[in-house]
């Protein structure tokens, strides 16, 4: 039987430490930027995703646990969301301009900064349309 070396050991230890985050990552929160970008816009904008990222995770989370959850709750939680989706369609074309005239180093952290925002509006957006468009499984269900 050949022997492992202490080097591939330490190789498997790493493929497994870093592959195993990865294959969990869909179970959890996406969380937001640790640093702010200092581009003014950007990080409203991004503080605002995760706003409206919360809100609809914690419902999400919610309704997957089983959980009742009253019709004046679930207005309010829309209601809140509106606004939130309203702040950000009001940032967003001062984006570009701000990020371009950022320096450098600014410019790449805005991007990153973003890049986290757009996941979390992503996720948002599948979320959301599970819930009140539906899926096409449960569209073929009622026909």
């Amino acid at each position: 039987m050949k022997k492992v070396s202490f080097k591939n050991r330490i190789a498997l230890c790493l493929v497994f430490v870093f592959l195993l985050p990865i294959l969990s990552w869909s179970q959890k929160r996406i969380k937001p930027p640790k640093r702010a970008s200092k581009v003014e816009s950007v990080d409203a904008f991004v503080n605002n995703t995760f706003e409206l990222y919360h809100k609809v995770f914690v419902y999400d989370s919610l309704v997957n646990a089983g959980v009742e959850i009253p019709a004046e709750i679930e207005d309010e939680l829309v209601e809140h969301a509106e606004q939130d989706v309203d702040s950000l369609l009001q940032i967003v074309p001062d984006l570009i301009d701000d990020i371009s005239d950022a320096p450098f180093m600014r410019q790449a952290k805005a991007t990153l900064n973003l890049n986290k925002a757009k996941k979390a509006l992503k996720y948002c957006g599948i979320t959301i349309k599970t819930y009140f468009v539906g899926t096409k499984e449960e569209e073929d269900e009622k026909e």
